[in-house]
């Protein structure tokens, strides 16, 4: 029988226990290294008998490195964010990392300031969920000497491993659906183009498919305004204000937020979606199937993307390098009855 000391247990204990090595007992713990099966059986036999744990703290520290994940989010009450955390969670957990979030609120200062505190923090690497990759950004970025991956923006150019959305090819094919539909001045509602994902590449999917139909791309049809649902509807006023031939028969908008306020302004004037106007979206959220008529949109795997991001965070920490792996996830058109 072994006879348990009376207090907190140390490796070293577990070692004098089981009459080996502290570095044999750290082997047999990490499940790292080659351990006599008879050595094996012993210390885990006293482990089992001390009801022994490691000190987190001092694995942390041997590594140099926390249990923590540093998790950078731009809105917090967001369907799309709620999605990608939520499929970050479910990948960390079984490898017992926990997240620290950040909510910046859209703003590059506080991202800067959040990489600043997860250098402080000892985090193992940073997933962010980001809006746009500036200078500024990178810098801080650079600085913070930290593992890891861009969601939503793609800056593996730039050496950051990056989990993307295939932006444009989505909103060309959301885009040709339209015009297969027979609509040939379709409005766009999208954001400024420091959004390089969003603002950039669903803009530029909508003018591809426009160009390859040889249909005329009109700047009076392009409208750009923010991410809030009420930019939504003061842009659909905005392209109500053409008349005649001059105005548009659907509405494309670049995040569904933003298609449901384009319905709403159309509701207040009485014109019928979709036999008045079609509308469509990108994002797939929860709102899009719940307004009536139910949003046609494309749908994104955000669980998947951040799962996709935790995996890759995973296997760069592991194999204790960071290269810059650029994912794009697959989308799928979700037509309902908007269109």
């Amino acid at each position: 029988m072994v006879t348990i000391p009376d207090k907190r247990l140390t490796i070293r204990d577990i070692a004098a226990l089981a009459k080996v090595g502290t570095s044999t007992v750290s082997r047999v713990l990490n499940n790292s290294g080659y351990v006599k099966a008879e050595v094996r059986a012993r210390i885990d036999a006293v482990i089992a008998q001390t009801r022994y744990t490691p000190s987190e703290p001092a694995k942390q520290l041997k590594s140099r490195r926390s249990g923590l994940i540093g998790v950078i989010i731009p809105k917090i009450n967001s369907y799309t964010t709620g999605e990608v955390v939520a499929g970050i969670s479910a990948t960390l957990a079984p490898s017992r990392c926990q997240m620290l979030l950040a909510n910046t609120d859209n703003s590059v200062a506080q991202e800067q300031e959040a990489y600043d505190l997860f250098r402080r923090q000892r985090v193992a690497g940073v997933l962010h969920l980001a809006t746009t990759v500036n200078d500024p950004l990178v810098d801080a970025m650079r600085e913070a000497g930290l593992p890891m991956v861009l969601i939503g923006q793609d800056a593996s150019h730039l050496g950051i491993a990056s989990v993307i959305q295939n932006e444009r090819s989505a909103a060309r094919m959301m885009t040709e659906h339209l015009i297969e539909n027979g609509h040939r001045r379709i409005g766009l509602v999208t954001v400024g183009e420091e959004d390089i994902q969003v603002g950039g590449e669903r803009t530029a999917g909508y003018l591809e498919a426009l160009q390859a139909h040889g249909l005329s791309v009109d700047p009076e049809l392009i409208v750009r305004t923010s991410f809030k649902a009420e930019a939504g509807e003061e842009a659909a006023e905005r392209l109500l204000r053409l008349t005649g031939s001059r105005r548009c028969t659907a509405i494309l908008a670049v995040t569904d937020r933003l298609a449901v306020g384009a319905m709403a302004c159309l509701h207040d004037h009485g014109i019928r979606v979709p036999q008045d106007m079609a509308v469509a979206g990108v994002g797939d959220s929860d709102m899009a199937r719940m307004v009536r008529p139910a949003l046609s949109t494309v749908h994104y795997d955000y669980a998947g993307t951040g799962a996709q991001a935790a995996q890759l965070m995973m296997d760069m920490l592991d194999a204790q390098h960071s290269d810059a792996a650029r994912i794009v996830m697959p989308y799928r058109l979700a037509l309902r009855r908007s269109t």
